[in-house]
């Protein structure tokens, strides 16, 4: 568990706000994907896991635009570069998911073609799914099925691994360069953009699914932190 946060030193420290909601909501993804062992419904997996990579893409997409973008070192690149394959991996899993509950057979079946002689793997080539159909008579559907869930058990944990890795190397690489290059209303800026959608028909999708995620004393800096954004367009004016 992640240590209670008690105060924010400075706007882009919202940013530890925002990885303790996405601490939260990865680790109760990788649950689910778990739980879908025992042959349950993946629907609410589904709903959860989209869930969580909408928010990562929106949180990404903001962090190159307004946060790494404006950045000269190195490390912005590095950073956005980590984006990159957080997104891969999420739409891997969505493609592994999109297959059924044969696309654990994957493996399986190449292993299978190898071994049949010349004649037949001209055959049967083209269509790997006459393979997954033997394979699926011979091993049992509950196997199949175990067999794909606990591969994408696998493939959410992976990425709820990379996630917190690179959460991690931005803490320690990325925010002290933020609060060395950036000025004060800038990074309250920045702040706002992370937590607020301007372009959404709901702007506080983001803010609000953070705060749900919060202990209440955490929800208190949270309101504070949102309260001195009023504060951006009074020293513009």
């Amino acid at each position: 568990m992640m240590e209670d946060i008690t105060h924010l030193e400075r706007p882009i420290d919202v940013q530890i706000l925002l990885h303790k909601a996405f601490h939260t909501l990865s680790l109760r993804v990788e649950k689910l994907a778990a739980d879908s062992e025992k042959g349950g419904d993946l629907k609410k997996f589904e709903d959860q896991f989209g869930y969580w990579v909408k928010q990562l893409l929106y949180h990404a997409t903001t962090e190159d635009n307004f946060m790494t973008g404006p950045l000269q070192q190195d490390v912005a690149r590095d950073n956005e570069s980590k984006h990159v394959v957080l997104v891969k991996n999420a739409t891997d899993i969505i493609e592994f998911v999109g297959k059924g509950d044969s696309a654990g057979l994957e493996d399986s079946v190449k292993a299978a073609m190898f071994t049949l002689d010349e004649k037949q793997h001209e055959d049967l080539v083209e269509s790997a799914n006459d393979i997954q159909n033997i394979l699926t008579r011979e091993m049992g559907q509950d196997k199949v099925i175990t067999r794909t869930r606990r591969h994408l058990y696998r493939k959410v944990m992976d990425m709820r691994i990379l996630e917190f890795d690179h959460f991690e190397n931005e803490e320690v690489f990325v925010i002290p360069l933020i609060r060395e290059q950036m000025a004060g209303n800038q990074e309250l800026e920045l702040a706002r953009l992370l937590l607020i959608d301007d372009t959404a028909d709901d702007p506080r999708w983001v803010i609000d699914w953070v705060a749900k995620e919060l202990k209440p004393s955490e929800r208190v800096l949270l309101q504070e932190l949102e309260d001195s954004f009023a504060g951006i367009s009074a020293a513009a004016d």
